[in-house]
């Protein structure tokens, strides 16, 4: 037991050490002209509101309103690095770095734990290895992106709940924190305001040996945990804006930009060419962008449109349902990024099937991977429809690529006998 717990130290600072390797050196390889930081959120809203905590003026905006347009767990995460580089006197971009490297290493060693749960340490080092080298996750990390923190907690919540449904433990102070790690992925990215909803699900289905009373407490413990983690944000929101604000204000303003991106707005965007009757209807909807302040705002207008231009809606939903997978908020490269995106689903899709035809726990980890990417592929659709939101759902697909590689024989012991992860 002893030697085999060691291999598994050796096996995940192997993944964690080589994570931040292969991210080191994209970073070096990459083309100067592709390393500007294009993230407009970054520069317009976290790093002032991060630098007005580190200096005491608390969550406010350059013009000293509340921040609520976003939560506050990757400001609050900032003001720390901003505060943390001048302690040590080290420069911000240096400190930056290293805490983007750190989050890379630690979210690769989530996603090794959670295959070498089920499948082993080789096939679990094969599930990593793909993650560590997936080109758009690289992408993510060349600039301060709040995906990157928020899925060091997201992957490490899931490995959790994982851990504790493979060993049908019944400790509900577990499934508590769950809820709570789910409420402060929450508060770094609002695209995870439904996540502990999922969580729950996969406790229902996953929950073979407990009686339906206790699966339900349990899920009200995860949920009960996310209540507990954002409760004091929106307390504080309450105060000062006298309204309720679900995480943030920006759901409605994403929605509207996800019906209306081929207009260009912005400005910076390359230009897609899409049918007529979706651009006339894109057009039809900026016009009304008075009406779409909220999201029953952006309901009631899509319903009116959909009686009017049925065909036309219909489209621009199809067309947000394929996006999802690809597209990018500047527009360009998606055709590349399209084909690469096809390649890993095939793959992603078959050893998916296989998963599931083995039955058992590899099934169970076929559903709950599915059940995960699901939520993220709606919340993409019903948002801005950008593939960046859907890396998080990439890295749990990568989980059931040992399906493809593995006996059997193999699978069932691990059934009998879960490895420790």
């Amino acid at each position: 037991m002893y030697r085999e717990a060691t291999h598994v130290r050796t096996f995940k600072g192997l993944v964690f050490v080589t994570s931040i390797l292969v991210t080191s050196l994209f970073w070096r390889i990459l083309p100067d002209t592709f390393r500007i930081n294009e993230n407009s959120d970054y520069i317009g809203f976290y790093e002032p509101v991060g630098r007005n905590i580190l200096e005491g003026r608390g969550f406010t905006c350059v013009d000293g309103t509340p921040a609520i347009a976003y939560p506050p767990g990757y400001p609050l995460l900032l003001a720390g690095i901003f505060g943390f580089s001048h302690l040590v006197n080290v420069s911000e971009e240096t400190i930056l770095s290293i805490f983007i490297l750190l989050s890379v290493g630690l979210t690769s060693v989530f996603v090794f734990m959670l295959a070498r749960s089920l499948w082993g340490s080789l096939p679990g080092l094969i599930s990593s290895a793909v993650w560590i080298t997936y080109p758009f996750a690289l992408w993510l990390t060349k600039q301060p992106n709040s995906e990157i923190p928020f899925m060091v907690i997201f992957y490490g919540t899931f490995c959790l709940l994982w851990y504790v449904l493979l060993r049908k433990s019944y400790a509900w102070p577990i499934y508590f924190l769950v809820g709570l790690l789910t409420g402060v992925a929450m508060l770094i990215r609002p695209i995870a305001i439904g996540i502990g909803f999922v969580m729950g699900a996969i406790l229902w289905l996953a929950g073979h040996g407990m009686t339906m009373r206790f699966r339900l407490l349990l899920i009200m413990m995860i949920l009960l945990g996310n209540l507990v983690a954002i409760f004091p944000w929106e307390a504080w929101v309450y105060s000062k804006t006298g309204r309720v604000v679900l995480l943030s204000t920006i759901g409605a303003s994403g929605m509207y930009d996800g019906l209306t991106f081929a207009l260009n707005l912005e400005g910076y965007r390359q230009g897609v060419a899409f049918p007529q009757d979706v651009q006339a209807l894109m057009q039809n909807i900026h016009v009304r962008v008075g009406e779409m302040q909220s999201f029953g705002g952006v309901l009631s207008a899509m319903i009116e449109e959909l009686q009017m231009r049925p065909l036309a809606v219909v489209k621009l939903l199809a067309i947000k349902t394929v996006r999802s997978w690809y597209a990018t908020d500047s527009q360009r490269f998606e055709t590349p990024i399209m084909l690469i995106q096809m390649a890993y689903l095939v793959v992603m899709i078959w050893s998916s099937k296989v998963a599931w035809k083995r039955g058992g726990i590899a099934k169970q980890l076929a559903i709950s991977v599915w059940l995960m990417t699901l939520y993220f592929w709606g919340m993409t659709i019903l948002g801005s429809s950008l593939f960046r939101y859907m890396a998080p759902a990439m890295g749990l697909l990568f989980l059931l690529l040992p399906a493809l590689f593995q006996s059997g024989e193999r699978e069932s012991r691990v059934i009998e006998e879960p490895n420790n992860i």
